[in-house]
């Protein structure tokens, strides 16, 4: 060989090739390196000069270091090529040594990476000029071939130990390597888990590695391929006894490790280390796909349990109408088997006059996304049953429909709640028709003939009678008003608290009363209802306001003459948007403050005990709440809270 070797290194990263051109040079003192960042200036290079050597990188601009490899290969097959790299991907130090790389070796791999560089170049391009590289390289390319065969076999594994027998079977057979067996990892520990005849043979039953155990968890725990060429000469060795000379250990990732051993000295050249390393990439992939597909299935069972555990429909129909997945809850629903569901179209589900509806809302989902709709299913046997669907578009990642997912949820119960419902206000309506018709025209009429027997006769019980008439007038009105206020309000409008007080007060018989308006806001609200409830409060306030009691001692407002002031105003608390209404009477009892709105209580000789159940109802239609408190005058005071901010 002659004194100088010429080096080519392509790589982008500076301290790398910094850092191997001093290792280079140190290892041999008539070593030249030239040196590119990228693939097509080293294919440039190689074509204007000679070179013993190439050392490259794996990213490198433009093209990767294996296609570099290829490129090479083309003009000088036997071009010792060192694939040196800092990225520790399986499938690249694979496809580089499928593809001939002299040597696949990582930057940042154990301790002195560069130094063990330096002496894989020198020796690569010893052998090269001694002739022994083409023997090696026939073997390796055979070899090669042969273990691409064995991916198929890997592929096919559906378990950890089916890899470590195939894996195990190959390093006997293709590589000639009689003595080897894989661990995995195991909790704390390295657990045999296939192995060779011939290791038994060796050493008995292969061992349990316990962390801290041997070369083989040296291996493991950092990740790197070790060769022992006398293990009697290491101090870590696991059996000081045993018959192995030579052992070469190789990762599987996190899985475990690949134990080859040999009863001769220094048994394994590079070639070896380098089919040996191309099997364990093989085993590792199939091994991390293993995991992969396990990660998978939990997932996908996870969520099918997750699915089946709805009470409600889940189902994604295909772009073509039929049932692409479902949970369990379907079958059960409509008496389908899964087998018969498979079969079956969207529409099968549904009665015919359903179809209409079903398909429309299919092609509403298709077009805008979202879509809910109202249909019945028809079960196997025949019943109809009420359903809401509520359907979403799925798209594929470049956003084509490719179907719809949806949850069905059964609704007979709130349809028998709205059937209930609508037979009650037509009872509703028939109990208003009768109060306010056929109990009405008899009052007429029985008023009619009082005030005839008032021209006839002068009788105080005449009086008494005028009093009952009146009563039971305003006890139909208070009927009357509590009945409907049990509606929804649904015709909502924005009005002035202060112009609806004001009209409000003009059908109170204020004559003994003062109303003052403190403050004003817009009400979201039912303007007839919202009329009905600040009436009723302010004739409640008037009818117990002026009482013609005194105030409190602490009170100067003066009720000697019967009269009342009754305030209006507005709630400015964030937490409790709403007005209220309050007098300076004589107040309602703490203890009473709740019962005031139960029917039928009243104080008053001629109440009916409906006005402030009836404001409670109308205030609960609008979703707003009232409640008695004390006024500052030491009234009563209602407040009227819950409604949207002005």
């Amino acid at each position: 060989m002659s004194d100088r070797i010429y080096v080519l290194h392509v790589d982008d990263d500076p301290a790398v090739v910094e850092a191997a051109t001093g290792a280079l040079k140190q290892a041999h003192c008539g070593i030249t390196v030239e040196t590119e960042t990228n693939v097509a200036d080293g294919l440039k290079r190689l074509d204007e000069g000679t070179f013993d050597c190439v050392i490259a990188g794996y990213d490198l601009p433009g093209q990767t270091g294996v296609e570099f490899l290829d490129a090479v290969r083309k003009q000088s097959p036997d071009m010792p090529f060192v694939l040196f790299t800092t990225e520790g991907n399986e499938a690249a130090a694979s496809d580089a040594i499928s593809a001939g790389v002299t040597e696949y070796l990582r930057a940042d791999g154990g301790a002195e990476p560069y130094a063990r560089l330096a002496h894989t170049v020198v020796n690569a391009v010893e052998r090269t000029a001694d002739d022994i590289e083409p023997t090696q390289s026939t073997r390796r390319e055979r070899a090669i071939e042969e273990l691409h065969s064995t991916a198929r076999a890997f592929m096919r594994a559906t378990t950890a130990d089916a890899v470590a027998q195939v894996t195990v079977d190959a390093a006997r057979t293709i590589l000639n390597m009689p003595a080897n067996a894989v661990h995995f990892a195991d909790g704390d520990g390295l657990y045999p888990a296939a192995w060779t005849n011939q290791v038994e043979e060796l050493i008995g039953m292969p061992p349990v590695f316990e962390p801290g155990d041997g070369l083989a968890w040296q291996a493991f725990e950092t990740g790197e391929t070790r060769v022992h060429n006398d293990v009697a000469s290491s101090p870590d060795r696991y059996n000081p006894d045993t018959d192995i000379q030579s052992e070469l250990i190789l990762p599987l990732g996190d899985h475990g490790v690949l134990l080859i051993g040999s009863c001769e000295i220094g048994a394994f050249d590079d070639t070896d280390v380098t089919l040996a390393r191309t099997l364990s990439v093989h085993a590792t992939a199939a091994l991390n796909r293993l995991d992969r597909d396990r990660q998978l299935r939990e997932e996908r069972d996870f969520i099918d349990q997750a699915l089946n555990t709805l009470y409600d429909l889940f189902y994604v129909i295909g772009t073509d109408g039929s049932l692409q997945r479902w949970n369990e809850r379907i079958p059960e629903v409509t008496g389908y088997s899964d087998d018969e569901i498979d079969e079956m179209s969207v529409s099968e589900f549904f009665p015919a006059d359903e179809h209409e509806t079903v398909a429309a809302a299919v092609e509403k989902t298709r077009a805008s996304g979202r879509v809910t709709v109202e249909a019945e299913i028809l079960t196997a046997d025949g019943e109809r049953i009420p359903y809401e669907f509520a359907g979403t578009q799925l798209t594929d990642a470049d956003g084509a429909p490719v179907g719809t997912v949806g949850i069905g949820r059964d609704i007979s119960q709130r349809k028998a709640y709205e059937q209930q419902l609508e037979r009650q206000n037509e009872r509703l309506d028939e109990f208003t028709s009768i109060v306010s018709h056929d109990l009405r025209n008899p009052l007429t009429v029985a008023e009619g003939n009082l005030e005839l027997a008032r021209a006839e006769y002068d009788s105080d019980a005449l009086d008494k009678v005028s009093r009952a008439h009146e009563r039971m007038r305003a006890l139909i009105d208070d009927l009357l008003a509590f009945a409907r206020a049990g509606e929804t309000a649904t015709d909502l409008e924005s009005v002035a608290l202060t112009g609806i007080v004001e009209e409000c007060w003009q059908s109170v018989e204020s004559d003994q009363a003062t109303l003052v308006v403190e403050g004003d806001r817009q009400v979201q609200a039912d303007t007839a209802k919202l009329r009905r409830l600040l009436a009723n409060l302010l004739r409640n306030s008037v009818e117990h306001g002026s009482t013609g009691a005194q105030a409190p001692a602490d009170n100067d407002t003066d009720h000697s003459d019967g009269s009342a002031t009754v305030r209006v105003g507005v709630i400015k608390d964030t937490d409790r948007n709403g007005f209220y209404v309050a007098d300076d009477g004589p107040g309602i009892p703490e203890d009473d403050r709740e019962q005031v709105f139960e029917e039928g209580y009243s104080t008053g000789e001629n109440g009916t005990g409906f006005g402030l159940k009836i404001v409670q109802r109308l205030a609960e239609v609008h979703g707003w709440t009232v409640t008695a408190t004390e006024s500052e005058a030491g009234g009563a005071r209602f407040e009227v809270t819950g409604l949207e901010p002005a």
